[in-house]
């Protein structure tokens, strides 16, 4: 915990009043709720449109179907729906029978379509209808003709009551209040309602009022939720001036409900965890950092943090946050994370809302190793994929690698992984950028200069450390002379300088490792994928890279039908040692052997061995394989048909981006599947199979085919042919060596 020495308390007077006096300290509030037993309002059902939801609606059924000919006798299907024939269509033919009905309201004569409406016994199967936009239609054509059948749909299922906007009269109001979702955190929302309060206004609040004031209990909360949400939106002036119909008494009443946002808290409030005493927690300091909030102060700000929800804070959170010194109240945030035990969520809602909003990159290198080794139960049970909120929000490099990080490595694939990959896609699309130059453009430089390394104070003495070509750190002191390693800090070196230049220093070589390891991977495959680069972006991400331009150096690379390398000096040569000029609108490509081809490989292997220069994956050296004449026109290759291999190879094709196939009858996987970049699918199936519960009980396994399809579900073969050079040598190869 952070020790803030030497700062006072700030006064009174320099605090927000809402951490002086929060709402439910003020003296003489009253939450005692008043209740009315008011006459409801029984009006005859109105129909309102708004501007062009007319027309709109009218189009609705024809986003989900299809119209019926212009030519069609809409005499006979109304026949067809008079008598039992519809009925008995229903049972064979649902989808015509669909197709019918919707045409027969929207396209037939309008008295037709109102018979049809009115016939109670279509009621539940429309109820039922996969045309989500039939009922909207309907009203859009045929107006309160179509309210019966719209009110029996809502009855049945409650989220339909979108079709009712419309129309206005006690009923719906009914509906409108029992289907409110009154969830700040709710993601279905309450578009419905919103849109109804908005087109009818007073007259629908009017309508809500006898519910928000009666006695308390579930549909007084939801109406009450209803017409605060009315209030946020549209002002108290819209309720008081409903509720002026019923009397003084009323107004009065709808006054005292609890509409404003900062009335709207427990009552009474939740006890605070004995963990989240502020005497236990950082001092939380004002902006300017001279005074910090005093204990009764920070008190308030835990109990509104207490009484807020991860989305929807209590609304005073942000407007105190913005007085509060940043570093300190993300270091006050974490410690409160810290002491947090909720007994069914990673952290509480108002910690994770803090957690979001409040904290720094520090708090997102604490959290960030933490979410990668959450299992995938708890990630289920815990809610845990929205702690990638915090790297999503903060967005800075720094929490954009962990979020790239996390969706390579946490320990959870179907949630963390998977959405920190969206998350990543997202941002990526943000800024114009594919999610792979989004990533090009996170490898951090791990603070070495412009030249590669870095100085490290001891105190009385200093020394230089970087990394050769091969990413193997190097030494030297002051005066140039290299050492075998960083020496232990001596009894002359600075106290407090040398222990932190020599934990960075360990620090440094595994990032180090960490990052090269994963850029090897990305660059590999790049080569395999086609991936390029401009000579902008080639300067940028490579050659002026601290790291990667040691990486860079060990391979070749195209620009059109030009190879080249990156020289020791960060200049580029090409195969003879000439200098060579990249040409400002050439894509750089990583080439695969089998483009460089036969002749260039040979020319460069000697260059790199001259240089004593390893690759840091086979390049050069790969094998290159290319498709027989007659495999080209096949959808098979059956040079690998009843070829054996023990099931283990099968399981490390995984680790080279193919997957296996869906566990079948018996609990036995019988497939790896590899989706090409241009999502060609090749597959390969084998026998017995592995057996997920028992592997080693049938070991060897026997590849029964080889196809290539066009997409993962498609089931359609495709030659061989018309895979790319590349991505056909890379199938031949990795069955050649699971084949052995």
């Amino acid at each position: 915990m952070t020790e803030t020495p030497h700062i006072e308390d700030a006064p009174e007077s320099a605090l927000p009043r809402l951490l002086v006096e929060p709402p439910w300290a003020v003296p003489g509030k009253t939450t005692e709720p008043a209740v009315l037993k008011l006459r409801r309002i029984k009006d005859p059902t109105v129909l309102r449109w708004a501007p062009g939801q007319r027309d709109e609606w009218l189009d609705h059924p024809y986003k989900y179907g299809e119209r019926m000919p212009g030519d069609t006798d809409w005499g006979e299907v109304a026949e067809l729906f008079a008598g039992d024939g519809a009925l008995d269509l229903l049972k064979r033919d649902k989808k015509r029978f669909e197709t019918l009905f919707v045409g027969l309201v929207m396209q037939a004569p309008l008295e037709l379509g109102e018979k049809l409406l009115a016939d109670e016994r279509y009621w539940d199967p429309f109820v039922r209808f996969w045309n989500l936009g039939a009922d909207r239609g309907a009203v859009a054509r045929h107006g309160t003709a179509a309210y019966p059948l719209v009110m029996h749909q809502v009855k049945k299922q409650k989220w339909s009551v979108y079709a009712l906007v419309p129309f206005l009269d006690h009923a719906v109001a009914q509906a409108m209040i029992k289907d409110f979702d009154p969830s700040p955190t709710s993601f279905r929302g309450n578009e419905a309602q919103e849109s109804w309060y908005a087109l009818h206004g007073v007259d629908a609040v009017r309508l809500t009022i006898p519910d928000a004031l009666r006695k308390p209990g579930p549909k007084r909360e939801l109406a009450e939720a209803a017409v605060r949400h009315v209030a946020e939106r549209h002002g108290d002036e819209m309720l008081v001036e409903a509720a002026r119909h019923f009397g003084d008494e009323a107004v009065e009443a709808i006054s005292a409900l609890r509409t404003d946002p900062l009335d709207r808290y427990p009552d009474p409030l939740p006890d605070v965890p004995e963990g989240w005493d502020p005497e236990r927690l950082p001092r939380i300091l004002m902006r300017g950092r001279e005074q910090a909030l005093p204990a009764s102060a920070t008190r308030h700000f835990i109990t509104m943090l207490s009484i807020s929800d991860t989305w929807k804070p209590y609304p005073a959170v942000p407007h105190v946050a913005e007085h509060l010194d940043p570093a300190s109240l993300a270091e006050f945030v974490w410690e409160l994370y810290r002491a947090d035990r909720h007994p069914k969520l990673w952290a509480s809602p108002g910690v994770q809302h803090a957690l979001f909003h409040m904290s720094d990159d520090r708090n997102a290198d604490r959290l960030a190793p933490i979410v990668a080794r959450w299992s995938k139960a708890y990630v289920w049970e815990a809610g845990g994929a929205s702690a990638l909120n915090l790297f999503t929000r903060l967005g800075t490099d720094s929490a954009l690698r962990h979020l790239h990080h996390l969706a390579r490595k946490a320990q959870d694939p179907a949630r963390i992984r998977r959405n920190a990959q969206s998350g990543l896609d997202r941002i990526a699309k943000e800024r114009g950028l594919t999610s792979e130059q989004l990533a090009d453009r996170l490898v951090p430089g791990l603070g070495l200069d412009p030249e590669g390394s870095m100085t490290l104070d001891y105190g009385p003495r200093r020394f230089v450390v970087g990394f050769d070509e091969q990413l193997k750190p190097f030494v030297t002191d002051e005066d140039g002379k290299p050492r075998k390693t960083l020496p232990k800090p001596g009894v002359k070196d600075d106290d407090t300088l040398a222990p932190v230049a020599y934990k960075r220093f360990a620090d440094l070589k595994k990032e180090a490792r960490t990052v090269a390891a994963d850029q090897i991977k990305r660059l590999e495959r790049a080569m395999v994928t086609g991936r390029s680069w401009t000579p902008e972006e080639f300067r940028a991400i490579f050659v002026g890279h601290p790291l990667m331009c040691h990486i860079a150096r060990r391979l070749v690379w195209s620009a059109g039908e030009a190879a080249f390398r990156v020289a020791e000096d960060r200049s580029l040569a090409d195969v003879h040692d000439d200098e060579f000029t990249l040409p400002p609108d050439a894509r750089v490509t990583l080439p695969h052997p089998i483009l460089l081809g036969a002749d260039a490989v040979a020319a460069w292997a000697p260059v790199l061995a001259d240089y004593e220069i390893l690759q840091p994956f086979p390049q050069l050296g790969r094998p290159a394989h290319t498709l027989a004449d007659d495999e080209r026109d096949a959808d098979r290759l059956t040079r690998f048909e009843g070829r054996t291999a023990h099931f283990g190879r099968f399981l490390g094709m995984t680790s080279r981006g193919w997957e296996l196939g869906e566990k079948e009858t018996g609990g036995f996987r019988r497939q790896v599947n590899l989706m090409t970049p241009d999502d060609r699918h090749v597959m390969v199936a084998f026998e017995p199979g592995i057996r997920v519960m028992d592997p080693e009980e049938y070991a060897e396994q026997t590849i029964q085919y080889v196809m290539l399809m066009t997409g993962r579900y498609s089931g359609k073969a495709l030659p061989f042919g018309a895979l790319d050079q590349v991505t056909a040598s890379e199938v031949i190869a990795e069955l050649t060596r699971v084949t052995g």
